[in-house]
């Protein structure tokens, strides 16, 4: 019966019957090509020969696989931000070890320029690790020579100590906007727990511009015992007695020096005046990592401005002699946190905080500039299987006193994970830095306190408790809570 429908519709009706067979078609062959583009994207992307094979892909931010595969002018020049420490200490760590059985960086069709007869010839250039690339499977068919892997890639997958330290706490010079900019510094700092439950905060600065001149030198260091006043040291360096190298992590200032030594431990000798009376600070030390618990270098300034940081030691341990007064200290295995940073500093602030809870080492910060321009906050976790989490802050809380900070909570997190960081003041010191630009003159806060960290996370939950050291900024005579500037 629809059979003699139709041939009836079609003998009355042709050209409309034509039209909507034609129309059907198109929509019905229309699907098929979707599904089967669709499908060959699927296979494409689980074929470990061709970019992005394997299960899982990481690519860099804003680009997508398909960009990659076809060679699209934004898969040009690109790159994976952290990508020596998502292979370290992400996909091959112990976390997650036992769940990823190979891992193979993976750069296809750069664009590259070979010179050949004196003129510059545009070319196509890739590269893999040999012995990752076997084990995912995407290892090529060898007809003559060896393919194997080159010192430089067994020392990317898995550098020695050293050579690990090197490249996280090399130092630099400024670049673009930062060059010939007087508020450019850098330093290498270190905060040594004492067995007396004191403590120092020790400073090896590069500095701009100082009043001696260019690029000279400046050591800071407080020390804090209980029942006593703090004592603070410093002294400037002209530049003839600073030596350093842009790349490398080692730094003399007059007496005192940092040296990353061959087993990748630093060598820290200081010898620095007291501020207020006859006396000197020197000391000589041995740090190394208790466990490789680090953050990589990472711009926190946003590209707002330049603002540099890296901690090459949460958890590291001080062995050796601090003299201050007359009265030495032996430490032996001191609890030894140590960070770097870099950048342009003109009406530049920051919260800062890190603290040693049970197995777990927190770290949280933030930069803003006077102008209300600010980097990325952000709370991160480590613990002895390496890196644990890093989450944005949503909240910082300071629970203001007449002496300054007497609390301090940090809410961080994303998705299912919600931490908090509380933390109560037990000792501060406040420092007065006069902004001459400003007139004004800002507040800063070195405080120490006992934390504790609960919440959520991984989507289990989190209870610990510790110590730590934290340090904000306030200006003087206004409302704590308007911020620093």
């Amino acid at each position: 019966m629809i059979f003699r429908l139709v041939l009836a519709s079609v003998r009355q009706r042709p050209a409309r019957s034509l039209l909507l067979l034609v129309g059907y078609a198109l929509g019905v062959g229309v699907t098929i090509a979707l599904l089967s583009i669709g499908g060959a994207l699927v296979a494409q992307a689980r074929d470990q020969q061709l970019v992005g094979g394997g299960d899982l892909v990481v690519l860099p931010a804003g680009i997508d696989l398909e960009t990659l595969k076809t060679g699209g002018v934004s898969s040009m020049f690109f790159t994976v931000d952290q990508a020596p420490f998502l292979y370290r200490e992400v996909l091959t760590s112990p976390r997650f070890g036992q769940d990823v059985e190979a891992v193979a960086p993976w750069i296809e069709d750069e664009l590259v320029y070979l010179e050949h007869e004196g003129a510059l010839v545009p070319a196509s250039a890739g590269g893999v690790i040999p012995s990752v690339a076997e084990r995912l499977g995407a290892g090529p068919t060898v007809v003559d020579g060896s393919w194997e892997d080159l010192p430089v890639d067994r020392s990317w997958m898995s550098p020695t100590d050293r050579q690990l330290y090197a490249d996280m706490d090399a130092l630099h010079l400024p670049t673009g906007e930062a060059v010939g900019d007087s508020t450019w510094a850098e330093w290498h700092y270190f905060n040594v727990r004492l067995p007396d439950d004191g403590w120092l905060y020790l400073t090896y600065m590069l500095a701009g511009a100082l009043p001696d001149g260019r690029w000279g030198g400046r050591m800071l260091a407080t020390l804090v015992r209980p029942g006593e006043e703090e004592r603070v040291f410093e002294t400037i360096v002209e530049p003839a007695e600073v030596t350093f190298a842009a790349g490398a992590p080692d730094l003399r200032i007059g007496a005192s020096s940092v040296v990353l030594e061959t087993a990748g431990t630093y060598r820290l000798t200081a010898d620095i005046p007291d501020e207020g009376e006859a006396g000197r600070l020197r000391l000589d030390l041995e740090v190394k990592a208790a466990t490789r618990r680090y953050m990589p270098p990472l711009d926190v300034g946003g590209g707002a401005f330049p603002s540099g940081y890296a901690v090459p030691m949460l958890d590291g341990r001080a062995t050796g002699t601090i003299c201050a007064a007359g009265r030495c200290v032996e430490l032996n295995a001191a609890r030894t946190y140590h960070d770097h940073n870099w950048g342009t500093w003109s009406r530049v602030t920051w919260d800062w905080g890190q603290a040693h809870l049970g197995d777990v080492s927190v770290l949280y910060g933030g930069v803003a500039r006077e102008d209300g321009v600010s980097g990325s906050r952000f709370l991160y976790l480590a613990d002895d299987l390496g890196f644990g989490g890093v989450y944005p802050i949503r909240e910082i809380e300071i629970d203001w006193g007449p002496a300054g900070p007497r609390a301090i909570s940090v809410h961080a997190g994303t998705g299912r994970d919600s931490l908090r960081l509380d933390v109560g003041i037990r000792h501060r010191r406040a420092t007065d830095v006069p902004i001459a630009e400003l007139e004004r003159t800002a507040r800063f806060y070195q405080m120490r306190g006992d934390a504790s960290l609960t919440g959520r996370l991984r989507g289990g939950p989190i209870a610990v408790t510790g110590d730590g050291f934290f340090e904000t900024w306030t200006r003087e005579g206004s409302d704590p809570g308007a911020g620093p500037f």
